[in-house]
């Protein structure tokens, strides 16, 4: 133990001692933690068996980003460390795991007897963007898939539950889920029956600290105890032809909307959770996609054809004038107009408008978006009720400028 608190304490220096011929005088301007709070990371890390060495390593090689919202400094891991995988954060003495992948089926009936022996649960499944909403010191943040704390996300949660009853009571809790609607920041997709401005969907509950989540049956009490807003939760299911044939009628029902499919999850711990969507999901995924198709790689093309085609023939829907209609629509109007507009020399954009409840939240929208490297302009910010609104367009310009240099006779290899 006394050569553990000695390493430990060495370590500390020696991290300092780094970090100041890296940084200067940032460290007595406080952008990077002081000893206290160094020595706390190292032993947050010590947890998940991530040794001083190994975080230091992580650090030198930005495996790892020293961040900050609001005064709170926090840990980005934007590649793999130990058991952390990309996506995770550590925040003091918090460490909040990844959001995991979800694996896909693309053919319904047989991906479902495949994977499940017992029985599991059917959620919609809503096309927005991954947040995890955790109390960090006294604040509590929205942290997206990449591990960044979204402003918008953030000044947002007030709107959607009571943040500060269910942190004050579950502080060791994540609360997991989609945030989707015309008013967002950085999808044009949303559910047809969002139409006004985004909406908080909850879809999972996960402890601090571990790779841990709660059950489903105590995560639904939970939801519905504190109001939380949920995805649509179809019930437990058996994988039985009746069970099947139900679910399936469930997703005639959800691509008749345009929403983007289900989520299968087990009772079973030992059985993994799956994902399937709908044909009209893959058709709006390649619509909102193909304006952007010289800088997109083409396996994400490929891939949602596949899908559209195992739908059409899993649910016998067939290939006729109309889907062939809007599958060409979806890939060659949107890159079509691109291309007009590059060789026209207007910039290629898209256009955003959302609401915010605080003014500095507005700016630090902005640099968050600098951050991401997202090329943003603001056109208009206006006080209109309670809300900041505020427009802006995210300009696509290596796409601009890959065309303008195709048109203008550049030659190459493919």
């Amino acid at each position: 133990m006394v050569q553990l608190v000695f390493s430990l304490i060495l370590g500390a220096c020696n991290f300092i001692i780094h970090e100041k011929k890296q940084t200067g005088e940032n460290i007595l301007r406080g952008k990077y933690p002081v000893v206290s709070k160094i020595t706390k990371i190292l032993e947050t890390v010590l947890r998940v068996n991530i040794t001083e060495y190994l975080w230091r390593e992580a650090l030198e090689e930005h495996k790892v980003v020293a961040d900050e919202f609001d005064g709170i400094p926090y840990y980005r891991f934007v590649k793999k460390v130990g058991i952390l995988e990309k996506g995770s954060v550590i925040a003091g003495s918090d460490i909040i795991f990844n959001f995991p992948r979800i694996a896909r089926i693309l053919q319904l009936e047989n991906g479902i007897k495949m994977t499940f022996a017992k029985p599991f649960y059917v959620e919609e499944k809503v096309d927005g963007y991954n947040v995890r909403i955790a109390k960090i010191e006294d604040t509590v943040l929205a942290f997206t898939r990449g591990s960044y704390v979204c402003p918008f996300s953030t000044d947002r949660l007030v709107n959607f539950f009571n943040i500060e009853k269910f942190f004050t009571e579950n502080p060791n809790l994540i609360i997991c889920g989609e945030i989707a609607g015309p008013g967002n920041p950085y999808n044009r997709e949303f559910p047809s029956y969002v139409t006004d401005d985004v909406e908080f969907f909850a879809f999972d509950i996960r402890v601090k600290n571990t790779n841990r989540e709660v059950r489903t049956e105590e995560r639904y009490r939970l939801f519905d105890k504190y109001r939380i807003p949920t995805v649509t939760r179809y019930g437990k299911y058996a994988s039985s032809k009746s069970d099947r044939e139900k679910i399936k009628r469930n997703l005639k029902e959800l691509n008749e909307k345009g929403c983007e499919g289900i989520v299968l999850k087990p009772t079973d711990s030992a059985e993994k959770t799956v994902k399937y969507v709908t044909l009209d999901s893959c058709h709006r995924d390649m619509k909102v996609t193909s304006s952007l198709m010289m800088e997109t790689p083409a396996e994400f093309f490929t891939q949602r054809i596949v899908r559209a085609v195992f739908y059409l023939l899993e649910h016998e829907i067939p290939l006729d004038d109309g889907i062939l209609k809007k599958t060409g629509e979806s890939l060659m109007q949107p890159i079509f107009e691109s291309v007009r507009k590059a060789i026209q020399e207007e910039m290629i954009g898209v256009e955003f408008e959302v609401k915010l409840n605080k003014k500095q939240n507005v700016k630090k929208l902005f640099d968050h978006f600098r951050k991401c490297k997202v090329d943003v302009i603001v056109n208009s910010q206006r006080k209109t009720g309670k809300y900041w609104h505020v427009k802006f367009q995210r300009r696509c310009f290596p796409t601009y400028e890959i065309i303008q240099k195709y048109w203008n006779g550049l030659s190459h290899f493919d």
